[in-house]
């Protein structure tokens, strides 16, 4: 068989008792590689060799630009050259979008890389919810591949379902483990959490405690400025709240009005908050928001904010004659 070493620190040669006529640059480190093993595993690779090759020399050189950069192209190297494929929830997807760019189906060889690594991806990481989220953590940096492989969404509804069926003494189990997603990524699973009918006042705890590792109603900086950053995630964070009545506490519901009147946030986002605050009075909110906006309480909402709290409950609970 032939075997992999490192000649340098930016160069990987393939030993074998032909020399190698293929070189491939891929993010600054260049592999030494044989044109008929890649040819016969890749119908991708097989066409840049045509349109590279160096008849008078009998060597071909190019670039390649795929998914996970050098690192994912030593799995798919070795996977050429017949070694063990060195598949973890790291690397699974950027391999998988690195197999599908190169077109290494089964169409070239007999279990071929992507078959492999699907396999490996849906049995394998799937069953585990760890392995799901450090697979969809490894999508943010190649999120437009993954996303068009539609490798994204699949690591989600895992992830999802996991959360929607695991029965625990603690439903908050899994809020420390996603605030470790992007936001991007973090807003997906809600969504998809709520489209699958998941608790909708987990979903809301959940969502809170990822806004609450950004202290939002902290202090503005020295500048008396609030950080345009925390505004823009406090909206993020209102409109991924669950609409359903009682999903999110009243107290909850004020201290996120109380932040957005104080950086300053849409009108959208506070109407929102407003009409929530005033559809849940009816279960003891009106206490709360008149020990709320007492005078011994720093979180006060403004006579505007107030007034249209108050018109929300009305229009909600009351209908008045003709």
């Amino acid at each position: 068989m032939d075997s992999v070493h490192s000649e340098s620190n930016q160069t990987m040669k393939y030993s074998s008792p032909i020399m190698p006529d293929a070189l491939i640059e891929v993010s600054g480190y260049t592999f030494c590689m044989h044109k008929v093993l890649l040819a016969n595993n890749s119908l991708y690779l097989q066409r840049l060799i045509q349109e590279h090759y160096d008849e008078e020399n009998d060597i071909c050189s190019f670039k390649l630009d795929i998914p996970g950069g050098a690192a994912t192209f030593k799995v798919v190297a070795k996977y050429i050259y017949g070694q063990n494929l060195e598949l973890t929830s790291s690397n699974i997807i950027p391999v998988l979008c690195a197999a599908y760019q190169l077109d290494m189906t089964d169409n070239y060889t007999r279990q071929s890389l992507i078959s492999q690594a699907e396999r490996f991806l849906f049995k394998e990481i799937f069953r585990c919810w760890k392995e799901s989220l450090e697979a969809l953590i490894s999508c943010e940096d190649i999120f437009s591949h993954a996303d068009e492989a539609d490798l994204v969404s699949a690591c989600l509804v895992s992830l999802a379902y996991k959360v929607k069926k695991q029965k625990s003494q603690c439903p908050d189990w899994w809020f420390e483990d996603v605030c470790s997603l992007n936001l991007h990524l973090f807003k997906k699973l809600v969504k998809i959490l709520g489209a699958i009918r998941h608790d909708p006042a987990n979903i809301s705890n959940a969502v809170i405690y990822y806004a609450n590792g950004y202290d939002l109603g902290s202090d503005p900086n020295s500048s008396g400025v609030w950080s345009e950053e925390k505004r823009k995630l406090l909206e993020e964070m209102v409109y991924l709240l669950p609409a359903q009545k009682g999903a999110t506490s009243t107290k909850l519901l004020l201290d996120m009005l109380s932040s957005s009147i104080k950086l300053n946030a849409s009108m959208e986002c506070m109407e929102i908050l407003e009409k929530r605050i005033g559809a849940q009075l009816d279960a003891g909110g009106l206490v709360m928001l008149l020990v709320t906006n007492s005078k011994d309480n720093c979180r006060q909402l403004g006579t505007g904010s107030l007034k249209r709290i108050m018109e929300h409950f009305v229009d909600e609970h009351y209908t008045l004659p003709v």
